[in-house]
């Protein structure tokens, strides 16, 4: 065994340590398991719980799944799987600087929806993993019921701007340092992300949690070392949703805004929202991390969004 593959496995065991004590603090009973893309060379992982209504969800980039654990306890009713994001979590590393970014985000989609024997789902998808989720969303709305962006998809809609946090850690000497390194201390990855979320996306939560979410961005670096979505801040635009892609969107697509999102501002949103046939905003106070801050209201607003959308006819594409 290589020098990184013993850290990566040790990385990994840290993380479903500290995995475990997250779900349990949280009050959530979960299993996980492996899950091969068929028509990929690929694996990643996904957490179950839940019955009801089959809806995946995505995490934000160079995290894991257990990012979502304040929030599972309200969504009810629901048979919710997690996915690792590729690179990511228990994911295979993936050199994500090598593929077409648009092509595989609708292949990886697509590829998850098939492992998991789902001719249909609603997607639930935070920054990077909502990119994924509205890449998908537009490019295969016959198979996606509903989906719900959960702060800015990343950069993927006009106007978007990289927050300088982010911009630093995705630099090339961030992640450099991030792919050698240890993964950060747990007071290092609170204030991280409070400075990307929102002070308000810390208070309250769990030790255990902000010591997954560092082992997590250690295990991401090695993947993310060339993803070049971005010129510093400002995103590559061939790269982004357009306007008119939204225009022909025919699925119901919930924009849900902490009215102080780093990533993009709400008026943005609204725009977005207006493009969509089928869009609707909701803005709470609060960052890019607002499922920590208002996980109950967070709930809420999907669980409302979600049943009114799979009740409704299936529009047809074409």
């Amino acid at each position: 065994m290589t020098t990184r593959e013993r850290r990566r496995a040790e990385q990994l065991a840290r993380l479903a340590a500290a995995e475990g004590e997250v779900f349990a603090h949280y009050g959530v009973e979960v299993t996980s398991e492996p899950l091969i893309l068929q028509d990929l060379p690929f694996t990643t992982r996904v957490v179950r719980l839940g019955s009801g209504p089959p809806t995946v969800l995505l995490h934000g980039g160079a995290l894991a799944s257990t990012v979502w654990a304040p929030l599972l306890a309200f969504l009810p009713g629901r048979s919710l799987l997690l996915v690792d994001l590729p690179g990511c979590g228990f994911a295979d590393p993936l050199d994500l600087g090598a593929v077409d970014l648009a092509r595989h985000q609708t292949a990886f989609v697509g590829g998850v929806l098939d492992a998991l024997g789902l001719p249909r789902a609603s997607l639930i998808g935070a920054s990077m993993g909502g990119w994924y989720a509205l890449r998908y969303t537009i490019e295969q709305p016959d198979r996606v019921a509903a989906t719900a962006l959960v702060t800015a998809p990343a950069v993927a809609l006009p106007g978007a701007v990289m927050p300088a946090q982010m911009a630093m850690t995705s630099s090339w000497l961030g992640r450099r340092m991030a792919s050698i390194a240890r993964p950060p201390s747990v007071r290092m990855t609170r204030r991280m992300l409070a400075s990307i979320g929102g002070q308000g996306s810390v208070v309250g939560a769990p030790d255990a949690l902000f010591e997954a979410l560092g082992t997590a961005t250690a295990l991401a670096a090695p993947s993310y070392a060339s993803l070049d979505v971005c010129r510093w801040r400002t995103p590559h635009r061939h790269l982004q949703v357009t306007e008119a892609e939204l225009e022909t969107c025919p699925t119901p697509v919930l924009l849900l805004w902490g009215e102080h999102d780093k990533v993009q501002a709400p008026e943005a949103a609204a725009r977005a929202a207006g493009r969509l046939p089928r869009g609707r905003l909701e803005v709470l106070p609060g960052g890019h991390g607002l499922w920590f801050e208002h996980p109950e209201r967070c709930g809420e607003l999907l669980t409302g969004f979600l049943h009114t959308a799979e009740a409704q006819p299936v529009e047809p594409t074409g």
